[in-house]
């Protein structure tokens, strides 16, 4: 399938962001569907999950244990990146807090001062429509395509292999659980649906 979701690596390469990763490198891959900013000590009852969570550092807590469990509850609620802001209120961070984003694949950020938090929410939000859009393309193609594809009396294989030519994307017709619907056409792949 044709990947053209937001992540965090897509953030960390907007030259206007000027973010730095400081632990969890091997999270930047994970999905980013908002940027919020937070400065509460648990905000994890109002996420949905894939949040950049943003703050000053007033939400951080001080001792090592309670940043490492900070981080973790975060981890654990989907959130993909926290993204502290350089030289406000974050405490000394700890080794614990590092070892645990590292750990768990965790992206911790750091925005520079001068790039407000309102810049990162505005570009994730154009990304993400800049995503849509493209999708809504992809769907469009599909949908023009069967059309003109079903006078050509193709059996189903070759017709779902064309679609997915013309979309950049993998085309099921399936259940909820994944039992293909029509006879030659694929299952998807279990972590698909």
């Amino acid at each position: 399938m044709a990947d053209h979701k937001v992540t965090v690596e897509d953030l960390l390469r907007s030259p206007a962001l000027q973010l730095r990763v400081l632990a969890g490198e091997a999270g930047l891959s994970r999905s980013v569907s908002w940027a919020h900013v937070s400065e509460l000590a648990d905000p994890t009852p109002w996420l949905l999950g894939a949040e950049v969570i943003m703050t000053t550092g007033r939400a951080v807590p001080r001792s090592a244990a309670r940043q490492r469990a900070y981080l973790e509850r975060l981890d654990d609620a989907g959130v993909s990146a926290l993204a502290l802001s350089a030289q406000l209120h974050v405490p000394p961070l700890h080794q614990a807090f590092f070892e645990a984003a590292e750990e768990r694949g965790m992206p911790v950020l750091e925005v520079p001062l001068a790039v407000p938090f309102i810049a990162v929410s505005q570009e994730v939000a154009a990304a993400l429509q800049e995503d849509a859009s493209h999708r809504l393309g992809a769907q469009l193609q599909v949908f023009g395509a069967l059309r003109w594809l079903a006078a050509e009396d193709l059996d189903t294989a070759t017709l779902f292999k064309r679609l997915e030519r013309l979309s950049g994307y993998d085309v099921y017709l399936c259940t909820p659980q994944g039992r293909p619907l029509l006879p030659g056409v694929p299952a998807p792949a279990l972590g698909v649906l």
